[in-house]
């Protein structure tokens, strides 16, 4: 703590002759103890306030104005402060006067009493108690003063760390929806493209081609978006009943548009189902990514296996393949943020190293842990998943292939001309009829006007966002009349509730898969 000032180290005489006090004085002192003397009650009160050591004085100076007096000054004393007061009297000679004023002192706690004759011995031990006392109440007010600086500097320090978060999660969210919409543009465009049959077989490759690199590019910023989400525990998991051997299905099924790809991947999985509590969406991606990674460093031709069976009673995914490997110093931080493989050795695609993170953390958010083995560089790698086992009967797997929605009016409201343009071409290819605007209150008025089956409305819109729209719709036409759905770039959890609230039925993020679409706009909300 810091050192006490001689003010505080010194003790307040107050006596009622000046002499008296000048001779307690000089007895304090020749045993090293600073006293001052006092020349009324106001002045050792004006003392007090600015900070002493402890008060002698003698029951003389005490009347019932003066005890008063002190008494007001001790309890404007601050928390940590319980002055010590000593008061020396004469045993039977004390006047009605001065018992009245002890007695006005007699709540106050911190009073002790010497009766004459005092020894000096006596006097010194009991005003060096009372300075020991005083010096620890100093030093409980040091402490509480520097406790309350830290607490700030760290409510400061929080508050600083609660904005920067915030305005990074913004940004993330903005980033999101710039870059979904020229995806929504691309896969809707691509859409399109595949309605009409390919004349040559250079076409079909292309087509090929930026389908893959789109998925690519979906699961980058899917990754980039959830990355922050998963650390700092944000995600929300929609936890049901899944079959594991499922959800690794889907996930090969989804990379088919890599020819190369699907020969390489073999599926190794248990008769019976293996079945986990989990986010369906959130263990594809656990797959997915562990797949793409095996992708990555594997040389072309190499294969790669998938295993999804029950040990030790848990469910166990595990991806194995025979690529370049992992050096035994990277074994411990392989799933740290932005970790990769040595950038000199060939992989076949780019990534932001944020894949195998985020699987680390949508495993742990599943109550799992997830492992990596390889015996070194060019000895391939395992990836191994543990997820505790489900007793629950999973759902029955859909079927994602569904025949096109049967005709229906649609209003789309987006202000990307080339996303507008390409979903507005592909839903009147699918039959629909479709009215389309730029802005949200354009939008609005077209809703109203031509009273359609069903709305599509980005919810990031200038004039009124979609949030407003979908409220407006709903206090005009109600909650049945017309089917709305969100299609946006804005895809967290907080988005779709959101967007739930203002009246939205569905929440579809872009770029929405145009058979999960046609299979949407197949089933009547109302």
């Amino acid at each position: 703590m810091a050192a006490l000032s001689g003010a505080q180290e010194a003790v307040l005489v107050l006596a009622p002759v000046g002499r008296d006090g000048v001779l307690v004085c000089a007895a304090l002192s020749k045993v090293g103890i600073s006293a001052i003397v006092c020349p009324g009650v106001e002045a050792l009160c004006e003392a007090i306030v600015a900070g002493s050591g402890p008060v002698l004085l003698t029951e003389e100076v005490l009347t019932p104005q003066s005890a008063r007096l002190l008494l007001k000054t001790l309890e404007g004393q601050p928390p940590w402060s319980d002055l010590p007061l000593v008061v020396v009297t004469t045993a039977g000679q004390a006047t009605r006067t001065n018992v009245r004023a002890l007695q006005l002192l007699g709540p106050y706690g911190n009073v002790s009493f010497l009766e004459r004759p005092v020894r000096t011995a006596t006097l010194v031990a009991a005003v060096r108690t009372a300075l020991r006392a005083r010096r620890r109440q100093y030093d409980t007010r040091d402490y509480l003063r520097m406790r309350e600086r830290v607490v700030a500097e760290l409510g400061a320090a929080r508050a600083e760390a609660e904005r920067v978060s915030q305005a990074k999660d913004n940004f993330l969210a903005m980033l999101g929806h710039e870059l979904r919409n020229p995806l929504a543009a691309i896969v809707s465009g691509l859409a399109v493209l595949d309605r009409f049959n390919p004349q040559e077989e250079a076409e079909k490759r292309s087509r090929g081609i930026i389908r893959r690199q789109v998925q690519h590019l979906t699961r980058l910023v899917d990754d980039l978006l959830d990355v922050s989400r998963i650390m700092t525990g944000k995600i929300i998991l929609q936890r049901a009943p899944v079959d594991l051997r499922e959800a690794v299905r889907q996930c090969v099924e989804s990379r088919q548009g890599a020819p190369a790809r699907a020969r390489d991947v073999s599926v190794v999985a248990d008769a019976d189902p293996v079945v986990v509590e989990g986010d369906a969406v959130r263990l594809e991606q656990i797959v997915g990514n562990l797949l793409d990674n095996a992708f990555k460093y594997s040389p072309p031709g190499e294969p790669i296996r998938v295993l999804v069976r029950q040990e030790d009673g848990q469910a166990v995914l595990r991806v194995q393949d025979r690529g370049i490997g992992v050096a035994p110093d990277m074994l411990q931080s392989i799933f740290e943020l932005f970790t990769q493989a040595k950038t000199s050795l060939h992989r076949r695609e780019g990534g932001l190293g944020l894949g195998l993170a985020v699987a680390h953390g949508l495993v742990e958010s599943h109550g799992g842990s997830i492992s990596a083995h390889s015996a070194g560089l060019g000895q391939g790698c395992e990836f191994v998943v543990r997820l505790p086992l489900s007793t629950a009967a999973p759902a029955p797997p859909t079927d994602r292939e569904l025949a096109s929605a049967p005709p229906r009016r649609i209003v789309l409201i987006e202000d990307h001309a080339d996303a507008r343009e390409a979903l507005q071409t592909l839903l009147t290819l699918d039959g629909h009829h479709v009215e389309a605007a730029a802005d949200g209150r354009a939008g609005l008025g077209l809703i109203l006007d031509a009273r359609p089956e069903v709305a599509l409305i980005d919810v990031g819109l200038p004039e009124l966002d979609g949030y407003e729209v979908a409220r407006q719709v709903r206090r005009t036409l109600g909650s049945t009349i017309i089917q709305l759905i969100a299609l946006t770039g804005y895809g967290q959890s907080y988005d779709r509730t959101r967007a739930q609230e203002a009246g939205f039925d569905l929440h579809l993020t872009k770029p929405v898969d145009p058979r999960e679409l046609r299979r949407v706009l197949g089933v009547n909300l109302g």
